[in-house]
């Protein structure tokens, strides 16, 4: 064997071990979420039951419930379970300061997220609901005063949502915990047809 020919075999060689490599690293990557028993809903259903707000304490360092937590925010979180009705979520806002929302699937992933500037005449008021509730909903509305709500279909029938309040100042710390605080998440029976 020629010094070309062992270059050429070593050079192969190292590109096969770095697909290799890759290739278990993107696998990896991706199946985290899947098969992680400690992801974001385990850790907010451990202080937190189904439909009732709960005030996140503030985070420290290396003790985030949820990734990339902001001291700078006030956060409420509400899960919910569609499974036995739809989650209604709605309050009062001042437009003030900041207010907002981010609607999650069981696994973590944002499907909806908005500001205190979508409110209607100062209040937000959403649904989160499945598809056949959405339909069953539909065919309750009145066409002449139609809902004044948002209706968010969920991927999954388990999420949470969070609601974070922006606390400029740590003196404001207070006043941003009342804020979140005073949105209302609660669940809702939807007749099903």
């Amino acid at each position: 064997m020629s010094l070309t020919d062992r270059l050429l075999a070593l050079f192969l060689y190292g590109l096969g071990v770095l697909f290799v490599a890759g290739l278990v690293h993107l696998i990896a990557v991706l199946a985290m979420p899947e098969i992680a028993p400690n992801d974001a809903f385990a850790r907010l259903s451990a202080i937190a039951k189904t439909g009732q707000p709960v005030l996140l304490p503030q985070p420290l360092p290396g003790h985030e419930l949820t990734p990339f937590e902001d001291p700078a925010l006030a956060q409420v979180v509400c899960l919910f379970d569609l499974s036995h009705g739809s989650m209604h979520v709605r309050g009062e806002v001042d437009h003030e300061t900041l207010l907002t929302l981010s609607f999650h699937s069981r696994d973590g992933r944002v499907f909806y997220a908005m500001t205190d500037r979508a409110a209607v005449h100062g209040k937000i008021d959403v649904r989160v609901v499945t598809q056949p509730q959405l339909q069953a909903l539909q065919a309750e509305d009145d066409e002449d005063n139609p809902p004044q709500e948002l209706r968010l279909v969920a991927p999954q029938m388990q999420g949470f949502v969070l609601i974070n309040a922006l606390a400029a100042y740590p003196s404001q710390r207070a006043a941003a915990e009342a804020r979140a605080t005073s949105m209302n998440c609660a669940p809702e029976a939807v007749a099903q047809n």
